[in-house]
């Protein structure tokens, strides 16, 4: 692991990221990966090119991380393969992998960071995401609409742009109040050890906002498998600007074994 890339971020897991699993919350693995990519121009003897996001980020969840991790992100360029030019991060803790991120688009990083082959992503290619379209909202059956309250000036970059971290949380939130609609209440995990987490996660973020605009979130179930369903989510304005579009695959765990079952038979019985 030490031999990836070059290091972008070194960070740890705190006790206020952690979630209802008890595990590092996906917003600060989404924070890893934006402040190691916002690092990349600002590196020594590199001209800064500017900090444009990535149009697209896949975030793919190897290994969960627990109160007191140590956290280090290296980045390498993908020199070759359908994926060539895309940054391809590696955030570890004690040189386990615990998650990876592949960011599409954005700032040009030839010559920035060392080129790796395209058998290196192995772990961070699509899966169950992969060619989805993003502008495209498939029905409104079985959609939920969560208002996630206005956009506040701390959630706001250097450059005045939404932190990709509060954009994971909103959907997050958003996430939790659809699916608890569906079935997955805290009722459900404290009697049964029974809940969900994501797997992997696309995110491709389409417009900015201004401080003080509301933010509403549709999200609906658009597949369910043996053990796994996605999930996805169209990120608006009042008006009916599009912010972003995301994805999330998750699996039903047991927490007592941290393991995959097969989803609930509500789950099942929805109709797409």
């Amino acid at each position: 692991m030490s031999e990836f890339g070059i290091p972008t971020l070194h960070s740890r897991v705190e006790s206020w990221e952690c979630d209802f699993n008890d595990h590092w919350n996906a917003r600060f693995y989404g924070r890893s990966f934006q402040l190691a990519l916002e690092t990349i121009p600002t590196l020594p003897g590199v001209t800064n090119l500017g900090e444009a996001p990535p149009l697209t980020r896949y975030i793919r969840f190897h290994h969960e991380l627990f109160v007191g991790a140590g956290v280090e992100v290296r980045s390498a360029r993908l020199a070759d393969g359908a994926h060539a030019g895309a940054i391809l991060h590696r955030l570890s803790s004690l040189g386990q992998l615990a998650a990876t991120a592949l960011d599409i688009g954005g700032i040009a990083v030839r010559g920035l960071l060392p080129d790796v082959p395209a058998s290196a992503a192995r772990l961070a290619l699509p899966r169950g995401l992969a060619g989805r379209d993003d502008a495209r909202w498939d029905s409104e059956r079985g959609a939920t609409l969560a208002e996630t309250g206005p956009i506040r000036p701390w959630e706001l970059d250097h450059r005045g742009r939404l932190l990709f971290e509060e954009l994971v949380r909103r959907v997050a939130l958003a996430s939790h109040f659809h699916v608890g609609q569906l079935g997955f209440t805290d009722e459900l995990r404290r009697e049964t050890g029974i809940s969900r987490m994501a797997v992997e996660t696309r995110v491709t973020q389409i417009s900015d906002a201004a401080a003080g605009t509301p933010v509403r979130i549709r999200s609906r179930v658009s597949q369910v498998g043996a053990k796994f369903f996605t999930v996805t989510h169209s990120v608006e304005t009042h008006a009916g600007q599009k912010l972003a579009f995301v994805e999330h695959s998750m699996v039903t765990v047991d927490l007592n074994a941290r393991r995959a079952i097969p989803v609930p038979e509500f789950l099942r019985r929805l109709e797409l």
